[in-house]
């Protein structure tokens, strides 16, 4: 019971402290004595359309209000300014110097407009907050362009290419009275409440486009490609467990536990974008959980190759190497536990890098390669003692795809960096998905019962007669009831076709029977 109840914190406490730096309808609070800077989020606002500019600009609008607006000395200042302008000033804010709010502002202050010591500023980067309650923002000189209900708001227009915006809140404010309007660092010790809106397009027509409207711009269509893909892997369970239940194998089931949870994944995820369309938040942690099964899922196909790899259950029924086989897995598995979490918890939300470029994910695909070479060594000695034609076809197919299974994601991240941010995201995850999901549908149609039957040995569940027929690997006139009683089992052996077809008796997932075969060879000698 302790274990649970720790369990549900855990997930609550990764709720909270995620929460305002990915979901686009922010709330908090912001104490200015425990930390004089907030960082609040990151959008991505659209390319605004020119032949329809109110429905294709990029809204952010909100309250900042505090408690007893009387205890202000001084107004702190709301910044929203665009990733030119925002990486110094971020930078900055480090500096422990009496002078770290003009460094901040330094560039900021070249193109703002801030009455009265920037009048000539073209950009409305800059609010004096907090804002009295029931009240306009003192720099809302225009009440006309405010959104009904809130106390300020931005409207951005970009007629060349979507951008990323950033928004924060920092304890400085502009010493008006001194010739050069510095920047003083405030020592004011106030508590302010913030509810805050970022959108793509008009607030007032956000149901026209649901799945875009409170997205950043590099989610927009993630909620369609999720439901694609959520489709396509709702099609291949059904048809797999319809196969599946005709022929159980060890393999098999571990293939089917890798779909299921597969979808499990992309089910939660889409849940979560659903929900986010909806109010502007979502639910992070189920969008955690689904990533975090989409990595066991991946792990249990990685299994999945390396014991086909090693012939296991097609050449012998013993597992050979089997340190070395549980050692890879073990390892690329601890691997992707540690992206996983280092993605998570230490990836910088301002960065615009993905998690292949991060020193976890640098081993991941320097690890991954090793089990390339590892993999096309195993295939080459199965083919090189193995002479059984369906069992050489087989492997030669499942070692010409699933090699390029392996490569595609080294070469993914290599190019990848050459995307821009605001497009990588929805490039990377629909490749993944796609290729994960290929690679399924390729397995399926190498393990299909009708054919698996040829190289699969010692299944759970044997094939019915008719099925074996299809196969060609039992005659018409062989097939009576009763068929399998009474016969001792034979595995057909590795490297070639022991028996004629003329006397091939019985066949029961891969093994031969040849009942009697004492007496007809006694027979033979007369």
């Amino acid at each position: 019971m302790k274990s649970k109840h720790s369990f549900a914190y855990f997930l609550l406490y990764l709720n909270v402290i995620l929460l305002d730096v990915i979901c686009l309808h922010i709330k908090g609070t912001w104490n200015t004595n425990t930390q004089y800077y907030r960082f609040l989020s990151k959008f991505g606002i659209q390319k605004t359309d020119n032949k329809d500019k109110a429905n294709s600009e990029g809204f952010i609008y909100g309250n900042i209000t505090t408690k007893n607006i009387s205890l202000v000395k001084h107004s702190l200042t709301f910044v929203f300014v665009d990733s030119e302008y925002f990486l110094e000033y971020h930078g900055n804010r480090t500096s422990n110097s009496p002078n770290s709010c003009n460094a901040m502002f330094n560039k900021i202050d070249q193109i703002a407009y801030d009455n009265p010591c920037r009048q000539n500023g073209k950009e409305d980067f800059l609010r004096r907050i907090p804002c009295r309650k029931g009240q306009l923002c003192p720099d809302e000189d225009e009440p006309k362009n405010l959104i009904p209900g809130y106390q300020f708001t931005y409207r951005v227009q970009d007629l060349k290419n979507p951008r990323f915006w950033y928004l924060s809140m920092v304890a400085c404010y502009r010493n008006t009275t001194a010739n050069n309007c510095s920047w003083v660092r405030s020592s004011q010790n106030l508590e302010l409440d913030y509810d805050i809106w970022l959108v793509n397009g008009d607030p007032a027509s956000k149901h026209q486009n649901p799945f875009e409207h409170q997205f950043s711009f590099e989610d927009h269509d993630i909620v369609e490609s999720y439901a694609v893909f959520f489709a396509l892997y709702l099609i291949i369970i059904f048809i797999w467990l319809y196969a599946y239940f005709k022929q159980k194998h060890t393999i098999t089931k571990i293939l089917t536990a890798s779909i299921c949870l597969e979808l499990t994944g992309i089910s939660c995820n889409l849940l979560h974008w659903m929900i986010f369309s909806a109010n502007g938040v979502g639910c992070y942690v189920l969008s955690v959980i689904g990533n975090a099964i989409d990595v066991i899922s991946e792990c249990l196909f990685m299994l999945t190759l390396l014991l086909i790899t090693k012939g296991w259950t097609i050449t012998s029924m013993e597992l050979t190497g089997k340190p070395i086989v549980f050692s890879i897995w073990g390892l690329y598995t601890l691997l992707n536990c540690v992206l996983f979490i280092w993605n998570l918890t230490e990836v910088d939300v301002i960065s615009n890098i993905d998690e292949w470029q991060t020193w976890p994910g640098y081993i991941t695909l320097i690890f991954r390669c090793f089990i390339m070479v590892w993999f096309m060594v195993e295939l080459r000695q199965i083919v090189r003692y193995s002479k059984h034609p369906d069992r050489l076809l087989f492997i030669q197919q499942f070692g010409a795809y699933f090699l390029v299974w392996f490569i595609y994601l080294p070469i993914l991240a290599i190019i990848s960096t050459q995307f821009s941010a605001l497009w990588k995201h929805k490039i990377i995850l629909n490749i993944i998905n796609g290729a994960d999901w290929l690679s399924y549908m390729v397995l399926i149609h190498l393990l299909w019962p009708s054919r698996s039957i040829l190289y699969l040995i010692k299944g759970d569940t044997p094939l019915p007669t008719y099925e074996l027929e299809i196969t060609g690997l039992l005659d018409d006139q062989e097939t009576t009831p009763g068929f399998f009683k009474g016969s001792k089992a034979l595995d057909i052996e590795m490297n070639h076709n022991t028996i004629p077809n003329k006397e091939k008796r019985k066949v029961r997932n891969g093994h031969l029977s040849l009942p009697l075969l004492e007496e007809e060879e006694d027979n033979d000698e007369f």
